[in-house]
Parts: structure tokens; sequence; C-alpha cells
């Protein structure tokens, strides 16, 4: 019995080892709320019936903009507010399988160091029976009205670069001091326009927004 004690207690110690080297982060655990708005980002519209739609929760791996890349790993419960919770921390093995080498679409863009990796989290909500979005899906500040990126990059890096948006340079600042997940904002700016890291908004929102029209 006492030997038998004394093996419990190293699995123990064991397991327990085992889960304090995989920490929690608290800041990956997000909650939100999915509304439907106007393409002003600000005023309301009547939400669909949630047997109309599903939630899909994808990643775009190796960019920041374009098609998915993955499937999806967290499959979030909708509360009858339309409130969600979604812990990254649980789908993160599936994440870093996913990862790809960057290979960033806008040709501007340019990632350091070279060989660090970027994912960005790109929900969609699709019809309940099909494949076609309802909208165009965005992460939302609710208090300022823009519209967010959720990026993970696998180590400290940054991301650079300068286009332009309408009649202004659009500068791209966007540095990690860690591995992990942060959340993108536009700063505007008199001269030109900067997507940088900013702090975990204090109202999130997950947007849908009219479809654009075709050709």
């Amino acid at each position: 019995m006492r030997l038998l004690s004394g093996a419990l207690v190293l699995a123990l110690l064991w397991l327990s080892g085992c889960h304090q080297s995989q920490p929690v982060h608290a800041d990956w655990i997000i909650r939100s709320q999915l509304v439907f708005l106007s393409t002003d980002l600000a005023t309301q519209r009547p939400p669909l019936p949630q047997t109309q739609f599903r939630l899909f929760f994808p990643y775009i791996a190796g960019d920041i903009y374009g098609s998915p890349t993955t499937g999806d790993f967290i499959n979030p419960a909708l509360g009858a507010d339309y409130r969600f919770e979604i812990d990254l921390n649980r789908s993160h093995k599936a994440l870093l399988a996913s990862l790809e080498p960057t290979e960033l679409s806008l040709s501007y863009l340019h990632i350091e160091p070279a060989a660090a990796r970027v994912a960005r989290l790109a929900p969609m909500v699709l019809q309940a029976d099909g494949i076609e979005p309802v909208g165009r899906t965005d992460w939302v500040d609710g208090d300022t009205h823009r519209t967010l990126l959720l990026l993970y990059l696998d180590r400290p890096a940054t991301i650079s670069g300068l286009g332009r948006a309408g009649d202004k340079p659009l500068r791209y600042s966007i540095q990690t001091a860690a591995a992990g997940y942060v959340w993108v904002g536009q700063q505007v700016a008199a001269d030109e326009n900067v997507y940088a890291v900013i702090p975990t908004p204090a109202r999130l929102l997950l947007a849908v927004t009219p479809p654009v029209p075709g050709p």
C-alpha cells in the first residue's frame, strides 16, 4: 500500500509538472459579442436569427491577408444574447501544427526575422447550411468603431512596410516582443495612417456588415 501511495504521489507530481510547463495565457481568453452593423460600423442592424447562420473560426497561416488555410479549431457556442467566449489556449497545439512559412501577399510588407511565422484568426459568419458568407465579418473596437486584426506570431518579430490607402500613406509598424497573440489596429494621423499593436479593446465586437456588391 505504501509503495502504491508513493507511486501515486510521483504520478501526480509528474502530471502537475507537465501542466505547469504549459502555462495558460489569460489574455488568450476572448470574450466578445456578435453584432450586425451597417458599413459605418456604428449603426445596429436587426440580427439574423441564429438558425440562419453559423460561426466559423479559421486561420490565415503565413500571411495576414487572403483566404483561410485551416479549418475551425475553436467552435464557440453562441449565447441567446449573441455573446461568446473563445479560449485560444485550448486550440494552440492545432495552430502550431498549421503554421506555414511566411509569404506576405502585399509586396511592400516584410517580416523580420524572415523565419518568423504569422497567422491571423479570421472569423467568418456563414450560411447555416452552406459555405457562403452572410456578410463581411470583422473584429471591431466597440468604442472607436475601428476594425482590428488578431495576429499570432511565433517569436519576437516586426512586420513593416509602406503602402497607400486613399489619399494618405499607410504604414505597417507591427512589433512584438514575444511569441503570442496581438491586437492590431489602424491609428489615424494627419500625415499617415499606421497599423500597430494596440491594447486589448475594452469592448470587443465581432461585426457582420452587408456584403460588398459584386461587379
